[in-house]
């Protein structure tokens, strides 16, 4: 049977026949069920009468987290100022990024228009600058709080706690794709490489005549329990998610074919792009409220004496968020989805000794797209490399420390995401102390 993600084994052992048949109401059987017949995980794990309801989900979060910190804050838009060292090899180009207009390196003005409508840059200050400060960095040092309001909580763990229950999701924790520190009510969650997930899910002709029977009977059973105990409203609510047999025969004959891609390149197994491709899936069948991901931008440049490395992957990093829009938009779940990247701290604005770039916890910079996000840049860099105040209302960089401070512009950041993710301000303020949200970040229409 399939690990849970905070065992101590680092990978899933199962034989795939036998899971297929073995399975009742564990936490696999509940998938195989849901895709089988195409309704949600959760109807499966809780009294499935009480989740006809209608209230708007929140977002369902794709995180790229690292502790390596990229270089993400030396080339984006925003960070083209007088005093920062952008980096040589890329050119840049002034492109439009929701209502702004910016100078960045070229590949960010690649992406499609309609991503960058949603696309934002906030410049802020981790306030850090040593790697295994990576958890405390995501849990805001310390500011973000538990469902009781104390302790200290990791910010994926507190919006997967927050979100899982109305999303409707499989399970409950956030689900790490590549590793890195991550935890949920402070137990450690074990990483889950895509190359695994393909092996639940991959085609075979007996799997899917397994799953339509699998299919065939969970349906009726539902169906008569529906005649016995639910209203009319209620029965609707299972037609729309399996409308006929055959729509739900073709969900279980699809569900190869979403990882059948993995892996993209043959002698790089679980590569960003096949974390992009199993993030989609995953979050397509809401198996998980938030995933977690890494895509590459420079990581840890020290000795990049010439910033090739940086450039290499500023290049392969924005074309991987290009991927995951295009994904997204494949799997129609553009507007159910927010990415995010933030990452333990930036790099210096002025080349080492050896070339590369220094830990910066003066300044770094959170990216994030979805359909409550106004595209921009928020907050700046000055050009000694530090982050600057951030006016709350208009999103603006300002000097000294007016509006949201400095020190609290990392709180400010998380913030306003997780407003974003559909959480209201009550529930927001309440499990994140701090900061303040940056107004114009959430789109009002």
């Amino acid at each position: 049977m399939k690990k849970q993600p905070n065992e101590k084994s680092s990978t899933l052992s199962f034989t795939r026949r036998g899971f297929l048949k073995g399975c009742s109401m564990s936490t696999s059987g509940v998938l195989l069920r849901s895709l089988a017949t195409g309704l949600p995980p959760a109807w499966f794990l809780r009294n499935h009468i009480a989740q006809a309801q209608t209230i708007q989900p929140p977002q369902t979060l794709i995180l790229s987290t690292s502790s390596a910190g990229d270089p993400v804050n030396a080339n984006c838009p925003g960070s083209y100022v007088e005093g920062i060292f952008n980096n040589p090899i890329l050119e840049s180009r002034v492109a439009s990024y929701g209502q702004t207009s910016s100078r960045a390196a070229a590949p960010w003005s690649d992406l499609p228009e309609a991503l960058r409508q949603r696309l934002a840059f906030v410049h802020h200050s981790s306030r850090s600058s040593a790697h295994p400060e990576h958890k405390a960095v995501m849990s805001f040092h310390g500011s973000v709080k538990n469902e009781v309001g104390n302790g200290s909580e990791m910010f994926a763990s507190a919006m997967a706690d927050l979100s899982h229950s109305q999303i409707g999701t499989l399970q409950k924790e956030p689900l790490p794709l590549s590793s890195g520190v991550l935890t949920f009510k402070g137990q450690p969650l074990q990483s889950v490489r895509p190359s695994e997930i393909k092996a639940l899910f991959a085609s075979e002709e007996g799997n899917i005549a397994d799953l339509r029977t699998m299919r065939d009977a969970t349906l009726d059973a539902l169906y008569r329990d529906f005649q016995s105990q639910g209203t009319k409203a209620q029965r609707a609510f299972v037609d729309r998610y399996a409308a006929s047999r055959t729509q739900a025969r073709q969900l279980g004959e699809q569900l190869g074919t979403l990882l059948e891609r993995i892996p993209v390149e043959p002698a790089n197994s679980n590569s960003v792009s096949d974390q992009v491709i199993a993030a989609v899936a995953l979050a397509q069948l809401k198996i998980a409220p938030v995933i977690t991901i890494n895509i590459l931008f420079g990581r840890d440049n020290h000795n990049d004496d010439d910033l090739s490395v940086e450039a290499e992957q500023t290049i392969s990093g924005v074309a991987a968020i290009g991927q995951l829009w295009q994904e997204l938009n494949d799997a129609g779940v553009q507007d159910d989805v927010t990415f995010a990247l933030l990452n333990v701290f930036g790099r210096t604005p002025q080349p080492n000794a050896a070339g590369g770039r220094n830990h910066n916890r003066h300044h770094n910079v959170m990216v994030a797209f979805g359909s409550k996000i106004q595209g921009g840049v928020y907050g700046g860099v000055s050009e000694n490399g530090r982050s600057k105040s951030i006016d709350p209302v208009t999103g603006q960089g300002v000097a000294g420390n007016n509006g949201i401070g400095v020190e609290q512009t990392l709180e400010a950041a998380g913030k306003s995401l997780a407003r974003a993710l559909n959480h209201d301000e009550q529930t927001v303020d309440s499990r994140i102390y701090g900061g303040q949200l940056i107004t114009p970040f959430l789109k009002t229409s």
